[in-house]
Parts: C-alpha cells; structure tokens; sequence
C-alpha cells in the first residue's frame, strides 16, 4: 500500500458533556491517532430535514447544529488521555480574531501534554453571513492571521504588527506553547491560492475528499509552494477528511447513498464536481460553499436540494463499503502521497441499526492501514 497510515476519528462534540472525555479515552485504546472536533455555528442540515420520518436522532437531539466550541472539548479530551493527538478540523479567521486563536489553541494543546493540531479554512459562508460577519477575502485574510498568530507564539513580550485585516499595538501573549513546540498548523484546501498558502505557511494538509488523481495533482502543487518558500515539502502532512458509509453488501450501500441526509452532506461540493458527475449544481452560479444557509430552506427546498445531489456524488465524497474496500479506497491515496486519514463515520445517519456494526468496521480498516 505505500507505508504505514496514521488514522484520525470525529470525536465527541455535542450534548451530553460527560460523554466527551470517555469517546476519546476508548478512540485511544481502540488505536487511533487522532480524535477531531469541528467549528460549526450551524450545521449543514436544515432543521427542515431534521425530522424523526428522516433520523431517529430527531427524537432525542432537536435539531443537527448541537455543537461545542472545538477548543474546549479538545482540552477534555486531551486531559482525558495521554497519546491522541486532539485537532480542531477545521475553524476559520473569519470568526476569531487571530489573538484568541492563538490562545485556544494553546489552551487545548496545554491540556493535552502538547498533542494538539491547529486546523484552519477560509470559512462557509452558513458559519458567517448569518451571524453579522464579514465573509470577504478569505485567502488573504487566513494567510495574515496564520502570521499573527505565530508571531504570538514566538513572542517574548510585546509586539506591534501593522497588516491589511489586523493590527496589533503592544499586544502580548504571555502562554508560550507547551514544552517549547507549537501546535501544528493544518489547513483545509482545494483551489490554487489556498494550495499554494499550505506550501508557504502549513505543516499539514487537510483537504475533503476528492479522486487520487485530484489529490495528487494538488499534492504536487503544495510541494511546488514550500519549495519556492524555501521550505521542506517533507515536512507537510498529507492528510485527509472523508465521509465513511460502511456497508456489508452492494446493495444496503446503494439504499444508504440515497439517503437524504447523507445526499445532503454533499451540499457545498462545488459545480465541478456535479459537472462531472454529468449533472448541474444544486445551486445555479456557483456552489453551496458560497450560498447555502440551511436556516433558511424549508422542506420544500431542501428535497429540491437533495434531489439534485446524486448518489454518485455521495460516493465521490465518502468511502463505501466493506473494510477491505474502504481499506483499498484509501490506498489509492496512499499511493498519491496520503500519509493520514480522518475517517468520519455518518454510517448510523443513513441507518441507525449499522452503527455497532460500522465501529467494527472501521477498527479493521484502521488495522489494514496501520500494517501499510
């Protein structure tokens, strides 16, 4: 397959709280390497959808946007163990400013004993224009921040920094990063601009699923970057984020990809990849990335949505099947540069009576990675 591959696992990140610390002490001794939490303000499925004729969960969670804020259950979790690496995947500088970024995540990585990844995007616009944010050059203004927030780590006193989007005067941060190291920082990125800002500015890479050919191409790109930066291509991460669906035959895959709720994860893909996949985008001019705010889409539009999203594309964006043919997907990333892979499980949400059985699944598809 190419080498060993280290395994990263959506951890704990809602309602109940004493659930958070016991998810990642077992995703510990089951052998995994990392346990994720994401940044979301709003979910991405419309409470619309969100009813119990879709998901028994309706019936016990109200509605699908529960979330903590990642840094603190990562401080759980990292105090809870004492190998898993604990990461936010990803949050964004559109939100929080660049001050207390820095000391999130230096919160979380203290409490972890220093095993903690900062994991930063440009942002979805559901997670911003509702609130009253401004949701404008994203690139430019992560790249900037990234800068301040290292500069904070790194200070020894205090500092001045004079930039497009941030300016500090006398501003300090006084916890240094634990034990001398800092977070490392991974970034989620798919276009040109943000490649090229993981070759300059990334120790990690951690992109959404595409195809190997995609993923290599991309790869190749980043490493092109940290070259022209004078930086060690070797010392990025290729890593990766991926639905999982785990299934015991062809058939119960195929009832799965059909599912509303697990079509409707695959809402902000962009146009490409409808187009080819040989059908238009759910939203005309661009993708979901850019205009969808679940908030605002009554059960109406979101079956429109759903039905423009095929099952094909939920199996370009997930990896299907049995273990060994999760295991053979992820290989062929393997052989484009993978070195990890954060494996999410959203089996039970196109069928709650799977769910023991995809745990399983996936503890044999971590084997089989870990082997190489």
């Amino acid at each position: 397959m190419g080498g060993p591959v280290t395994v990263g696992v959506p951890g704990h990140f809602g309602p109940p709280a004493d659930r958070v610390a016991p998810a990642a002490a077992r995703a510990e001794a089951d052998g995994y390497d990392a346990t994720w939490y994401p940044c979301h303000l709003m979910a991405w499925h419309p409470d619309s959808l969100w009813t119990s004729d879709l998901t028994p969960i309706a019936e016990v969670q109200p509605n699908p946007h529960a979330q903590f804020d990642p840094f603190q259950a990562m401080a759980v979790a990292g105090a809870a163990t004492t190998r898993i690496t604990v990461g936010v995947g990803v949050t964004d500088t559109l939100r929080q400013h660049p001050a207390m970024l820095a000391r999130a995540s230096l919160t979380a990585q203290h409490f972890a004993g220093g095993r903690a990844i900062l994991g930063l995007g440009s942002g979805e616009r559901l997670n911003i224009s509702p609130y009253g944010m401004d949701w404008s050059r994203p690139t430019a203004r992560l790249a900037e921040a990234i800068e301040v927030v290292r500069l904070l780590w790194r200070a020894e006193g205090a500092i001045d920094f004079e930039g497009d989007f941030y300016r500090l005067e006398d501003a300090v941060l006084g916890l240094d990063p634990f034990g001398g190291a800092e977070p490392p920082i991974w970034i989620a990125a798919h276009g040109p601009r943000m490649l090229e800002l993981v070759g300059r500015h990334g120790d990690g890479w951690l992109p959404t699923k595409s195809t190997p050919e995609q993923y290599a191409d991309r790869l190749q790109a980043i490493r092109r970057s940290a070259e022209d930066a004078g930086r060690d291509p070797a010392g990025i991460t290729p890593s990766m984020l991926g639905y999982v669906l785990c299934a015991p035959d062809e058939d119960t895959l195929t009832r799965m990809c059909r599912h509303p709720l697990i079509r409707m994860l695959c809402v902000l893909l962009p146009e490409g990849v409808y187009r080819d996949h040989g059908v238009p985008a759910p939203f005309s001019g661009g993708s979901g990335f850019h205009s969808f705010i679940p908030s605002r889409v009554d059960r109406a539009e979101a079956e429109r949505v759903v039905a423009a999203i095929p099952p094909e594309v939920v199996r370009y964006a997930a990896f299907c099947g049995t273990a060994q043919q999760i295991a053979d997907q992820v290989g062929a990333y393997v052989e484009a540069g993978l070195r990890d892979v954060v494996l999410w499980n959203v089996t039970g949400l196109a069928d709650p009576a799977l769910t023991g059985f995809s745990y399983k699944v996936l503890a044999r598809v971590r084997e089989i990675l870990a082997a190489g």
